[in-house]
């Protein structure tokens, strides 16, 4: 196909939209389910153009999933990003020798500290706290713009509802696609300052400030076997607006999960959708039963004396009815057959699961007077990190790499820091958020435990199989510790050194 002109490309890009839209669509009832019961005023699906403030969790009889899908996206947060802390570190990669590592290394640290210093400026912790909601579900998409001097990284998260995939051979979503609906045409020239608008839309802006467009398109198509892949396109129904390619895509999009034969991501909420959808319908019940309850219906017979169409059951009223020899008035109320024990248990039983697979208790409930020790804390910390590991390694390669790696790019671009590259021949990146630094601790602790099977095996020489320089970095690193508080190989060699020789001299003093 030859794609040098622009009618061509607009029909290409058009192809591959539609494709990706049809399998986006296949979708939104699973996701419209999804964020209707745990996070209803996210919920753009079938309702992508309503009014501002409409009631969108009216149906919402039990708020348990609500609830749990916060303190979901909490601990995602502060797991994997703490919000305005350094969650990442940048380091030489394996090819320099330990002597030039290190003279990286100390490079590295001035330029990891100017990279969080303008990610802590930026609203990234607002954007990224969004994403987490779509994370929930199954999959975000996050947007790394290039700002001004002042603020260069701006970051924006898009919703599901607005989205259409494709995903490449390699398992990655590298082509994703986004539907704006109708948009004013002055906003274009603000939102993408570089496009030129053509006549047609001059015309329509200059006869009415208010014009817009029916419907526009975004997206990030990847072509296969061109320098620089990814072609960022704008476009509408008649033309293209915006064309620009790219090495690397602008767009960040990542999955909790999927299986082999979808695109998009499945999250903890479709996990838990089951017993979500139980327990509203239990709640919804409750209430049903709870309102007859209340205002119970009555039976009447009706006869000649006793109408139960015209009198009202009122305090303060007289009801004229008929004498009865059987004792049986003509009206009573309807017994009470309901059992609310039972629906109370099975409630019960709904949320603990919904807690549990949102991971929304893995410390389990805090009471006035806590009797967990640090020990049983940290056990369970470290089970919670066993538990989303699968997850957190592929938003490792899907989500925190890229998105460092971009602000890079950006801050590059601006002149800020020099050109690096991540993972590859120059520089890697090692994280030490809370997740990582919980998956660190494993390790530490088999090596204690390998300390002492030496010790029990050797006795005091147990110690001699340990390299004494070398621990203490290891042990820092694992446990996230700042260098600076350890000292270096070179200064703790010299102070075994002086402690041997001073150990030494004691001992010959003793004899003499």
């Amino acid at each position: 196909m030859d794609l040098s002109n622009a009618a061509v490309r607009l029909h290409y890009y058009k192809r591959r939209y539609n494709r990706a839209y049809a399998l986006a669509v296949q979708w939104y009832s699973l996701l419209y389910q999804a964020q209707h019961y745990c996070i209803p005023n996210r919920n753009l699906f079938y309702y992508t153009n309503q009014v501002q403030g409409v009631t969108k969790n009216a149906k919402i009889y039990d708020t348990t999933a609500v609830a749990a899908t916060r303190k979901f996206v909490a601990k995602a947060h502060g797991a994997l990003t703490p919000p305005q802390q350094t969650w990442a570190k940048l380091e030489a990669g394996t090819q320099f020798s330990e002597e030039d590592a290190e003279k990286v290394n100390a490079y590295l640290e001035k330029t990891n500290a100017i990279v969080f210093d303008y990610i802590r400026h930026s609203n990234f912790d607002l954007a990224i706290n969004e994403c987490y909601y779509d994370l929930a579900v199954g999959t975000f998409v996050l947007v790394i713009n290039e700002g001004d001097d002042e603020n260069p990284l701006l970051f924006s998260s898009i919703p599901l509802a607005q989205m259409a995939f494709e995903e490449s051979v390699n398992g990655r979503i590298e082509s994703a696609y986004r539907t704006w609906g109708e948009v004013k045409i002055s906003e274009i020239e603000i939102m993408w300052p570089k496009i030129d608008l053509p006549e047609w839309m001059r015309n329509s802006l200059d006869q009415d400030p208010n014009a817009s467009v029916a419907a526009l398109y975004e997206g990030v198509v990847y072509m296969h076997g061109e320098k620089e892949p990814f072609k960022y396109v704008v476009w509408v129904d008649s033309e293209i607006l915006l064309e620009e390619s790219y090495w690397k895509s602008p767009w960040i999009i990542a999955r909790w999960a999927k299986h082999n034969t979808e695109i998009q991501g499945r999250g903890p909420i479709m996990d838990a959708l089951p017993s979500i959808i139980s327990l509203n319908e239990m709640a919804r019940l409750e209430l049903v039963s709870a309102n007859l309850n209340v205002c119970r219906p009555y039976m009447a017979f009706s006869d000649g004396v006793f109408n139960p169409w015209t009198f009202n059951l009122t305090a303060n009223t007289i009801i004229p009815i008929a004498r009865s020899s059987d004792g049986i008035f003509p009206i009573q109320a309807l017994p009470d057959v309901a059992h609310p024990e039972f629906g109370q248990i099975t409630s019960a039983d709904l949320r603990m699961q919904i807690n549990t697979l949102l991971f929304a208790s893995p410390l389990g409930e805090i009471t006035e007077n806590p009797k967990q020790t640090a020990t049983e804390v940290a056990i369970r910390q470290k089970t919670f990190a066993e538990e989303v590991g699968p997850s957190f390694t592929r938003l490792q390669q899907e989500y925190l790499a890229p998105t460092l790696q971009k602000c890079l790019d950006v801050l590059q671009s601006k002149g800020i820091v020099e050109k690096l590259e991540i993972n590859g021949t120059i520089i890697q990146a090692r994280y030490q958020s809370p997740l990582v630094l919980a998956q660190g601790q494993q390790d530490v602790d088999n090596f204690v435990q390998y300390c002492q099977t030496m010790q029990l095996i050797y006795g005091e020489e147990g110690a001699s199989v340990i390299n004494p320089i070398n621990t203490p970095g290891w042990v820092a690193m694992k446990k996230g510790v700042d260098k600076e508080l350890v000292l270096t190989k070179e200064e703790l060699k010299s102070a075994l050194e002086s402690r041997a020789q001073a150990q030494q001299m004691q001992q010959q003093a003793e004899m003499q």
